[in-house]
């Protein structure tokens, strides 16, 4: 028996529909982003103005290394949930039982290889604590649901949750936080902002009848075949990763908690530029996993993806390069002067990125994540080069050319 092809007013339909929703979706989680980038630059300004650079060295050296052990947690596969989850809407109960059980698993292994590490204290008593405190949050990573949302195009009011619980933040840390002997308190009480979202999600689940809490339980059938499906993408996790935080790790090392401070505090705010790919990409994932049979839809949607992401990118690094000094000393204050110059440089790298996002991030919706391995793991390994050999030379310019 042989499928019939669909008709071309089907297919335009069908791609009216994609895209109707594509639309949506990206409206919400960039005007929700957009309005989530506010409420992150006045947290970074005010914990910035606050702590100062020594005190946000050593929170971002310890969240650094917890970031790695993200990879640890969720190695690729709500990704591989989310792709199947699109292609067969009716297997999320299952899906879910299975990456949640997996990943539960997954962070109790990553909160204790941080222990291990926070034991032996390589950067002091203080730096120890801080990963132990911000270590639990690898907890809330293994149990975010986002990626079922995603694949049920289902994002319009969990955006606006993670909005609530974002803003919430500002006015708990200007009543709690105002010295920097409070660092120790702030990554305390980032800690319940996390795993809120996470709840509003399950929640959300629940309310829409996605799926049944009651009906879910811990399993571990189809792990061989999710894990398979997984690997590729959690070593490019992994190399990812790497080319984000190797800079902040070195650094810690061979130039101490002020030039932390000061690279990453520049590296966050040029980071907040993805929060444009990462909306755009969420939204235009589903298409991307069902176009993956009909090749012709395949390519308009990728020219199309890209497009927009070189027209976001370009004129975003463009701005960021010629005024970006002022832009932190008018934020973070004089103390923070070195960050702005860091900035200006790294703002180079938005285009490129976006361009590179647009042209290697549609691989794993089509299945091929092992041409995205090979791709981030070349450039894992000229950021490990670069920053092994130009940091402990010249600082913080080193980590920046990385």
């Amino acid at each position: 028996m042989t499928v019939a092809e669909p008709t071309a007013q089907e297919s335009a339909s069908h791609m009216r529909i994609s895209r109707g929703r594509i639309a949506t979706n990206f409206v919400t989680m960039a005007g929700t982003s957009v309005l989530g980038l506010v409420v992150t630059i006045l947290i970074s300004v005010y914990v910035r103005r606050v702590l100062g650079p020594g005190a946000i060295g050593q929170v971002s050296w310890a969240m650094a290394v917890v970031l790695y052990m993200t990879a640890v947690v969720t190695p690729g596969l709500a990704t591989v949930g989310q792709r199947e989850l699109a292609l067969a809407p009716e297997r999320g109960q299952s899906l879910l039982a299975l990456v949640l059980t997996l990943q539960t698993l997954l962070a109790f292994l990553a909160y204790g290889l941080l222990a291990i590490v926070a034991l032996l204290e390589p950067r002091g008593a203080t730096v120890s604590l801080l990963l132990l405190i911000q270590g639990v949050t690898v907890f809330s990573v293994a149990w975010n649901t986002t990626w079922v949302l995603q694949a049920q195009e289902r994002m319009v009011a969990p955006s606006l949750a993670a909005l609530a619980f974002n803003a919430l933040q500002l006015p708990a840390l200007m009543l709690l936080i105002d010295e920097p002997g409070d660092l120790v308190l702030y990554a305390v009480l980032m800690v319940p902002f996390a795993f809120a979202t996470v709840a509003f999600n399950v929640w959300y689940l629940a309310h829409r009848k996605v799926v049944r809490l009651a009906g879910l339980r811990p399993t571990l059938r189809g792990a061989r075949s999710l894990l398979r499906e997984a690997w590729p993408l959690a070593l490019a996790q992994v190399a990812i990763l790497l080319i984000a935080n190797t800079g902040t790790v070195v650094l810690g090392f061979t130039d101490g908690d002020d030039a932390v401070g000061q690279f990453y505090s520049a590296f966050r705010l040029m980071m907040v530029a993805g929060l444009v790919t990462a909306a755009l990409w969420n939204a235009y994932f589903p298409a991307f996993a069902r176009s993956r049979a009909h090749p012709g839809h395949a390519v308009a949607l990728s020219r199309e993806y890209l497009g927009l992401l070189a027209w976001m990118g370009l004129p975003l690094a463009a701005l960021g390069w010629a005024l970006g000094r002022h832009v932190v000393e008018l934020l973070y204050g004089p103390a923070f002067a070195p960050a702005g110059r860091y900035f200006e440089w790294l703002c180079l790298t938005i285009g490129l990125t976006f361009v590179n996002y647009g042209v290697a991030a549609t691989l794993v919706p089509w299945g091929r994540g092992d041409l995205q391995l090979r791709i981030t793991a070349a450039a894992a390994l000229l950021n490990i080069v670069v920053n092994l050999v130009a940091a402990p030379l010249v600082g913080p310019w080193g980590a920046v050319a990385a």
